[in-house]
């Protein structure tokens, strides 16, 4: 066989699998866990049951995969954004507008799907506590650069700042997801206001600044 063909194979194996993958992800978005069966997803791809245990195996193989695919696409958005020439207060106000982005799209809701299932099955768990722990270690990554850039003693370590970076967004995820509008507990509003604390401490002059 050529290497033309061979690589043509996979190709076409590759675009099956990402075919397969979008269909999961539409399906526990709009079905849930309970109503994606590894059937679903396969008519949703258009494809042969037999694909979808071909490329993944079963259920749980499948949305593990989906797990490590979605995390490492909003990853790669995440590094880009931080990596950008804006301020952080412009780059926090673009990170709340992903978390609008996602909530639209479903993937907030497809996290914590696999967060719930992960609850009875521990190696869905593992993989979704690393998808988190990836994020995190990013968020504290930005967290030390920016304070060193700004010359900015913080009042308590990065790993802390990061940690209630992250209960602010993933709390108002929990609460958006559990229907809690915006008048009743305004999430996004508070989360928004941040981007104005940030901005302040970035405008202030002079060395080892301490937020008061």
């Amino acid at each position: 066989m050529s290497s033309t063909n061979v690589d043509g194979r996979r190709a076409r194996g590759q675009a099956t699998r990402e075919l397969i993958l979008r269909a999961a992800r539409t399906a526990i978005a709009e079905d849930g866990y309970a109503g994606t069966t590894t059937r679903a997803v396969a008519e949703r791809a258009g494809v042969r049951l037999s694909l979808v245990h071909y490329h993944f195996g079963g259920k749980q193989q499948l949305l593990r995969a989906l797990l490590e695919h979605e995390n490492e696409r909003l990853l790669e958005r995440q590094r880009a954004l931080y990596a950008g020439p804006e301020s952080l207060a412009e780059k926090w106000l673009r990170a709340c507008d992903y978390l609008v982005e996602d909530l639209r799209s479903g993937y907030v809701r497809v996290l914590w799907e696999l967060w719930a299932i992960g609850l009875a099955e521990p190696d869905l768990a593992a993989h979704w506590r690393e998808a988190i722990s990836s994020w995190l270690g990013l968020l504290e990554g930005v967290t030390v650069d920016w304070a060193a850039e700004q010359d900015l003693e913080l009042p308590m370590s990065p790993r802390a700042v990061t940690a209630l970076v992250a209960s602010a967004f993933l709390g108002a995820e929990a609460l958006i997801l559990a229907g809690i509008d915006e008048k009743t507990a305004p999430n996004l509003e508070a989360l928004r206001s941040c981007a104005k604390l940030i901005e302040r401490l970035e405008t202030v002059d002079g060395p080892a600044r301490v937020p008061s």
